[in-house]
């Protein structure tokens, strides 16, 4: 991989968890917290990658000022998802050509799952690469993050508003969407009984 490369990588970790009633970005992971761990994953698929902070933004920093990536304080965490992709994205040098949005709480991709995404972008370039539940292109089947957008997009992404993220976009532009088989990016920590599974299933 070209450590020089003109791919970035946001992990957006600004959120509150609410519904999980304590800092996701803060979990435990093998003595790691949870950000510190996709940040490093992160690291493997791009040399260029951000992270988003947001909600007690000081708490998180001493775990991941180490780390060779750039650190974005949204002070508009409160608004939504979309202010902190909006916050990634105008902090991005302006070399940068294609941009993959990553939620901290995806903890079961993995560093060789992020890579195929970006090989999947560098096989079409001028589409927006979406991550899918299903291998087959079911009506059902949901899309998501990870999501890769090349820089034509860019200007919009830092116009989002609201709770919706991206998702907006994605719909606007969904004949120019790259629906990939991603199952492990649809398992997240949003309750405590999520976080329940996934402490089991990291310590079997």
């Amino acid at each position: 991989m070209n450590t020089s490369d003109n791919f970035a990588i946001i992990v957006l970790a600004a959120g509150q968890s609410s519904r999980l009633g304590q800092m996701k970005q803060l979990l435990a992971v093998n003595d790691k917290s949870l950000v510190e761990v996709q940040l490093e994953l992160a690291l493997k698929a791009s040399s260029n990658v951000y992270c988003v902070l947001g909600f007690q933004a000081e708490q998180v920093l001493p775990c991941i000022d180490h780390l060779p990536i750039t650190t974005i304080i949204n002070s508009d965490w409160a608004g939504g998802m979309a202010s902190s992709i909006a916050a990634g994205v105008k902090a991005l040098s302006t070399d940068i050509k294609a941009v993959m949005v990553v939620l901290v709480d995806q903890w079961q991709l993995t560093a060789a799952e992020l890579i195929r995404h970006r090989h999947s972008w560098q096989g079409n370039q001028d589409m927006i690469i979406v991550a899918q539940d299903k291998a087959s292109a079911e009506l059902t089947s949901k899309i998501g993050p990870p999501v890769i957008f090349p820089q034509k997009y860019f200007a919009e992404l830092t116009q989002l508003t609201g709770e919706q993220g991206a998702k907006p976009l994605l719909h606007k532009y969904q004949n120019a969407l790259l629906k990939v088989p991603l199952a492990n990016a649809f398992i997240d920590v949003d309750t405590p009984e999520q976080l329940i599974t996934m402490n089991k299933t990291l310590n079997n």
